[in-house]
């Protein structure tokens, strides 16, 4: 399983979407590639975080066979995200800004949603609610679109509710 420090970067790179908005909302107002910059430059820096999380975590991370018993797409979740991504183009000021983003990190990360990442999504993965034999529910990410209980074998657990299927 990741430590803690790599789950709070999780959640940081699920906002990194955000600051493609100050990037834009920076941008737009003369065109000009340099405003707003660091924006841009901090979010591909946490997309390759993101990355790179998910392939140590394929390769590096203790193989477990599961018997999956049974599946819910769990992608409603982003909703909520779109909303914060949304944010910065209110015109509010830049601390209330980061204030409502805090906030944001804090019911995240207390609440355990922290797995809906839509960056992960750029990289092809779905997500879904399964249940294993013995009853215990987690989020499974996978590229595959999946139709029944047998398309998973064997996963990787990332975090306390994260599974990430490893093709053996």
């Amino acid at each position: 399983m990741l430590s803690k420090f790599l789950e709070l970067l999780m959640v940081f790179t699920s906002l990194s979407p955000v600051l493609l908005t100050l990037w834009f909302k920076e941008f737009s107002q003369n065109w000009d590639y340099n405003d707003g910059l660091v924006y841009l430059i901090v979010a591909v820096v946490l997309w390759t975080i993101a990355f790179v999380i998910l392939r140590t975590g394929r390769k590096k991370l203790q193989l477990l066979p599961v018997k999956i018993e049974s599946i819910s797409t769990a992608d409603k979740e982003m909703i909520s995200f779109i909303f914060a991504y949304l944010i910065p183009l209110l015109e509010i000021s830049y601390p209330l800004l980061f204030f409502l983003l805090g906030l944001f990190v804090f019911i995240v990360l207390t609440t355990h949603s922290y797995h809906f990442n839509p960056v992960f999504g750029l990289f092809g993965y779905h997500y879904y609610e399964v249940s294993i034999e013995g009853g215990t529910t987690f989020i499974l990410m996978t590229k595959k679109t999946l139709m029944n209980t047998k398309q998973i074998n064997s996963v990787v657990q990332l975090t306390d509710y994260i599974l990430l299927e490893k093709e053996v």
